[in-house]
Formats: structure tokens, sequence, C-alpha cells
């Protein structure tokens, strides 16, 4: 019985962990490989300056953000190539996840036997999980990091385990972004409480050893910028005011959202890119409101009440970011779960809804993903457009990364780092106006533009279906 449950337990494993490379063939086949938006460029940028300063010794300069991510690409890239390795970093970090994820249900809920069936469709077919798996991006290392923090975490406070594996892997998620830090923070306090109430100080020591390996990459790279993280932009912006805000004029331009971001910030609990059943499990879950008292349930709505509140300070609002906190409202969620689940007449149907829920989540995906999908087609379509023009110098906003990143050679001139005033014969512009007209009004972007325009006959060389045009000053 006990080896036939074992062999159960491995093929839920395999399958959670095959699904998302099931996706990732399925969509490199049809043209994406994991490019998307300035930061999956600005990840593959310095993922090959890394190899550069492995192969050569050059060093790769300091980086705005942790360098774990890009550092493990840049080993894994040697075997793959630097953008097949980090997408494939994201696919094995969330099909991991998504495995301890489940062994930490079953750790803190043992009698139960739905957690495979609410993890399959809930975290493995969760429209903005597996869209974070499928993209150059940090997201999904940091989230199996955070993942196995909380997981050992639980572990040696039921089984009084060994407590190493929290610093350790906590650390792992902060040297893959600096605010993971805002959700392991309530761990890591109380494991220290639990070293020195258990005394085991070889067991810190330990962990503070193999942190401090972990942190080697960051402090070699960041030696001369190491506190840089405090100086970013929007944690200086910071502001509670932004709880009740839903526009917002920043760096990045006028931005205005459906609500205010306290209420995205709840995304999390019944938007349908992360668990459409959300807001009835929340409901059920109230009602049992003593159940939320147990231990386990207390560090989960801590951790995950610390996030929210942090997030909806800033002025901006992306999905994305909020995944971070999901896997612990699926955990805080589940039992909620199994009471709905045990309902007669959901009981007796549990396989056709099953069916049903992941062919939903399957939609969701599709409709979240889209415009990432066009969005790079679009941005490889523009690189061979302006291809044959390499060698001049090109002005350009948003899609000048991807065109360095896919490897064109030009003289980059980026039309929101700096002010132009002065343009030469035969110089070109990549310029979408009417898609940055509103957002970037009386910003670098715009109003390089207008000079451009009042100053300089421009001649349209290329054009592009979707706005686009490669104009060439005459």
């Amino acid at each position: 019985m006990k080896l036939q449950k074992l062999t159960i337990y491995f093929y839920e494993n395999l399958t959670l962990f095959s699904i998302p490379f099931v996706f990732l063939f399925i969509l490199r086949f049809s043209g994406f490989d994991g490019l998307y938006g300035q930061d999956s460029y600005e990840y593959l940028r310095y993922t090959k300056a890394v190899q550069e300063y492995i192969s050569a010794g050059s060093h790769p300069g300091n980086y705005f953000w942790p360098v774990l991510y890009p550092v493990l690409g840049s080993l894994l890239g040697f075997v793959f190539g630097s953008a097949l390795a980090l997408q494939l970093i994201s696919c094995t970090s969330f099909s991991i996840a998504c495995i301890y994820i489940l062994k930490t249900i079953r750790l803190l809920y043992p009698n139960t036997k739905f957690a495979f069936l609410f993890i399959l469709i809930f975290a493995v077919f969760c429209p903005f999980l597996l869209k974070m798996s499928l993209i150059v991006m940090s997201d999904s290392l940091t989230l199996v990091f955070v993942v196995l923090s909380f997981y050992f975490f639980f572990k040696s406070y039921y089984q009084k385990t060994n407590l190493a594996p929290i610093f350790i892997f906590a650390t792992c998620a902060l040297m893959t972004r600096y605010a993971s830090l805002i959700i392991t923070f309530p761990i890591i306090i109380y494991a220290l409480y639990l070293v020195f109430k258990r005394k085991e100080l070889q067991q810190f020591i330990i962990a503070i050893l193999l942190s401090l390996v972990v942190s080697i990459p960051f402090i070699i790279f960041q030696w001369n910028a190491l506190f840089e993280a405090t100086s970013n932009y929007f944690l200086k912006v910071w502001s509670a005011e932004n709880y009740f805000k839903s526009s917002y004029t920043t760096k990045d331009g006028a931005q205005s959202y459906p609500f205010p971001n306290l209420i995205y910030t709840l995304y999390l609990f019944f938007h349908p890119g992360f668990i459409f059943i959300g807001s009835v499990l929340s409901v059920i879950a109230l009602k049992d409101y003593k159940s939320l008292f147990t231990f386990h349930q207390k560090i989960l709505i801590i951790c995950t009440a610390l996030y929210i509140f942090f997030l909806a300070g800033i002025p901006f609002q992306n999905p994305r970011i909020l995944g971070l906190a999901f896997p612990l409202v699926l955990i805080l969620l589940f039992p909620a779960f199994e009471k709905l689940i045990n309902l007669k007449f959901i009981k007796h149907f549990i396989i056709p809804i099953g069916i049903l829920s992941i062919g939903l989540q399957v939609v969701f995906f599709a409709m979240t993903f889209h415009h990432i999908f066009s969005r790079t087609l679009i941005e490889k379509e523009i690189a061979t457009m302006i291809e044959p023009y390499q060698g001049t110098t090109l002005y350009s906003f948003d899609v000048d990364l991807a065109m360095q990143g896919r490897g064109l050679d030009f003289n980059y001139k980026n039309m929101y780092m700096e002010r132009y005033q002065n343009f030469y014969k035969n110089d070109l512009i990549l310029f979408n106006p009417p898609q940055y007209k509103v957002q970037w009004e009386d910003k670098n972007p715009m109003l390089n533009w207008e000079y451009i325009e009042q100053h300089y006959e421009l001649k349209v060389v290329e054009t592009h279906p979707k706005g686009w045009k490669l104009y060439q000053i005459q």
C-alpha cells in the first residue's frame, strides 16, 4: 500500500512537472522564444555580459536588479544558448514550485484527498503563473524559492527538521528579486526565534555560510552599488495614499486603471487570471473564520497581507508582480476548496467539473497570453523589417532593447533616456506616435518625436501594419 501511494505521488509530481513544458514546446514551435518587453531583453543582455565575464574576464558592470537569475542563465546558456536557458529556468522553476505547493498542502492538511486536483487546476493551469513560466523573467525563479522557504519553514515548525533551508532559500529569493523579502520576512524572524529556542546555532551558522555562497555573484557584480536597491524610483514614491488611487503620472508616463490599488492587490483572491472561484472560496473561508486561527493560517495571512499592503503603496499595477504571493493564497484557501468539493452535488461530478475547469483555465490563459505572443511576433517582424538598414544611427523607444537583443547592429539612441537636439541626415527613427501619444505626453519620447517632426524633413522608408514606421531624416 505504501509503495502504491509513493507510485501515485510520483506520477502526480511528474504530471505537474511536465505540463508547463508541453506549453513551452508548443509555443516555441509556434515562434515564441520567451522574449517579451524590455525587462526580458535586459535579462538577456546581462546574461550574455556575465558569459563574457566568465569567458574573457570582462566585468559586466553593475545591475539594477539582483543577479542570480542571469548568472544561472549564463551558466546554462553555454549549453542551450542564453535566451533558451533563461526560459528553461523559468519553466523548470514553476514546475518545481507547483510540486512543492502540493507538498506543503499535504504537510499542513495530511488527510486531504483533493490536493492534487486543486494544484493541477489552480496552480499548474493558473493563467498568470503559467504565463510567468514561459517568459524570460525572474518571476518563476523567485516563486520557487519563496515556496521552498515556506515549505521548509512549516516542515521545521511541525516536524522539528533542519532550519537552515529556510534561510538559504529566502536568501536565494532575495538574490533573485528584492521584493521577496517582504513575503519571507515574518518566517525569517520566526525561524530565528526557533534557532535560539531549540539551541540550533550550528544550523544557523551553516545557513549563514551557504547564504553567503549564494550571495557571491551579487557581491562580485554589485560591489560598487551594493545598496542600489534602496534607490529604486518606485520605492521612493511609495505612499499609503496610493492605496486609494487608480491614476498615476510617474517616470513611466501617465497610467489609469479600473480600480484603486488596494482593490487591485486583492486580485489574488478573485481575479480569473489567478483563481476564478476565489470569491466563492474566500466566502467559505470567512464563514468558517475559526479555521483561520491555526498557526500556519495566521502565518500565511500575515505574509500575504504584508506583501499586499506593500504593493498597494506603489504607483503602478501589474498582476505579474502579485504572483509571488499567490502560492500562499492557494494554501490558505485549500480547506475552503475541500469543503466545496465535498458538497454532494459537486462530489458526484468531480471528473467532468475538473475537465471543465481545466478547459476554462486554458481559455483564460489564451486570453492573457495573446498580447504577449503577438508582441513577440511583432518585435521579430520589426527586426526583419529594419535589418537591411544596419550600421546607421537609430533613434527609438520601447522596442530598441528588443532590436539589440535580437542582434541588430545600430548606433542606438533611446528617446526616453534624454532629450536630443542635433540629428543628422540619414539618421533613422523607429517610432509609433499614436501608441505613445497619451501615456507619454510631455515626456521625453513624445517631446523628442515632436521636435524631430517640427525641425526635420522625414521620409517613411518602412511601415509595419501595427503602426511602427521607420523614418529617415532627409
